[in-house]
């Protein structure tokens, strides 16, 4: 671990190999002793969005300073690869984990299972498919799970981009602690773009305080979108642009700080490629950011998780070498430029 001189700890989780090309879109959870889980996607040879992957995962007992060795923790279910980890506390105490298996190139389903012991196991399985007319092809990011103070759960999607169809945004939601879901009405780029073929994806969402939802999608138009529900993300309103903020095709993540409750938003702040890697904050709910920062910079930075622990912020992403699984523990006050 690096530890440098604004107090940021900075660390590579899993380095790229030539066994293990591609190691990332990760997420961490608290156990109830104190302990982290991490998981994260593991490639094999081929490194591609369709290559074979599966999820592993790995324990730390000292707030993610050190970690111990890595395990299985979701076998490969598609025919071609699972990846896209993320974690869930639920209210009944048990973990609840979503992540995407591909079959083909035209076939991406969701799928849930839960732990009662902590991620040692995992069961329960459950696969969603979007009915018809969708495509079939329903991708998620991960660290995505969201619970409400309802109690619902929200699972932000998207679908698409097979057929010649641009990808819509919509969000799953349960109202029985993750046994059943249904979707909402979906978010479209025509909102933002008549003409424009691509599409909206990998959107996040983050519970308002004034109990809207607002969901941030990803564009191909060098801006991020953003979109409001009133009913807990059942139906949605008219995408509008993210005022003062560009962005390439590229994900992004954001989460409210439960230390100071203001909204932290990770992205690359370009119109043209995933670096660096920077956040921003918001105290008025989105409608603007300031404290624009650079977290890190020189390769492919993209697909943030973001876990609150104390007066600190773990951020894992990928990052140089390309597709090696990096950590950064950011102390809270870092993001507003202080010292």
């Amino acid at each position: 671990m690096e530890r440098l001189a604004d107090g940021r700890e900075v660390q590579t989780l899993v380095q790229q190999s030539p066994e293990h090309p591609r190691n990332g879109e990760a997420d961490i959870v608290a156990l109830k002793n104190g302990d982290l889980l991490l998981g994260y996607g593991r490639w094999e040879a081929d490194g591609s969005d369709f290559g074979r992957a599966e999820i592993w995962g790995k324990v730390s007992h000292d707030g993610g300073r050190t970690w111990g060795e890595d395990r299985v923790l979701v076998p490969n279910e598609g025919k071609l690869t699972t990846f896209e980890v993320g974690f869930l506390r639920l209210r009944s105490g048990d973990l609840l984990i979503s992540y995407c298996s591909k079959d083909s190139t035209e076939q991406c389903a969701v799928n849930f299972r839960r732990s009662r012991d902590e991620g040692k196991t995992w069961g329960d399985h459950f696969r969603y498919a979007i009915p018809r007319p969708y495509s079939g092809y329903t991708g998620i990011n991960n660290d995505r799970l969201l619970q409400l103070r309802s109690g619902r759960i929200l699972l932000p999607v998207y679908d698409g981009s097979v057929h010649g169809t641009p990808l819509v945004c919509l969000v799953l939601y349960s109202d029985d602690d993750g046994r059943t879901w249904r979707h909402s009405s979906q978010v479209s780029v025509r909102d933002l773009s008549a003409d424009d073929k691509w599409g909206v994806g990998e959107p996040p969402v983050v519970e308002l305080k004034d109990g809207r939802v607002m969901m941030t999608v990803r564009t191909n138009l060098g801006i991020m979108g953003q979109a409001y529900s009133t009913d807990g993300g059942a139906t949605w309103g008219k995408l509008r642009p993210i005022k003062g903020l560009v962005s390439p095709c590229s994900p992004h993540s954001i989460a409210r700080l439960p230390q100071t409750g203001d909204l932290l938003l990770v992205w690359n702040n370009t119109t043209d490629k995933r670096d660096p890697l920077n956040t921003a904050i918001s105290r008025d709910e989105g409608e603007t950011w300031e404290h624009i920062r650079v977290l890190d910079r020189g390769g492919l930075l993209c697909y943030t998780s973001i876990t609150p622990l104390g007066d600190r912020v773990l951020l894992a992403y990928y990052a140089p070498p390309d597709l090696s699984l990096r950590l950064q523990s950011v102390p809270v006050r870092w993001f507003y430029g202080l010292r």
